[in-house]
């Protein structure tokens, strides 16, 4: 799964690894710092998501705007998300 979160000209995206790529490295090194899996407390079935809501409590102006997640056909379905999502 990925799932990307977007404020401004700035965007972030979870990768497979359980790190954050950004088009700006201070904002990855940022979310790698408090939104990693790490830092996820409760049981969460999908990591990148749990990663995502946590970013997205530590920067309230971000949102989650994609989830990128396989379907048993080895696709991958979108989902677009116009808000915040908690």
């Amino acid at each position: 799964m990925s799932v990307k979160i977007e404020w401004q000209i700035f965007t972030a995206e979870t990768r497979r690894d359980g790190t954050w790529s950004s088009n700006s490295p201070a904002l990855a090194e940022l979310l790698n710092a408090i939104a990693g899996p790490e830092k996820i407390k409760e049981p969460a079935q999908d990591i990148e998501l749990a990663m995502a809501h946590l970013a997205i409590k530590g920067l309230p102006y971000f949102e989650i705007t994609r989830v990128n997640s396989g379907n048993s056909r080895g696709k991958n379905s979108t989902k677009k998300y116009s808000g915040a999502l908690c």
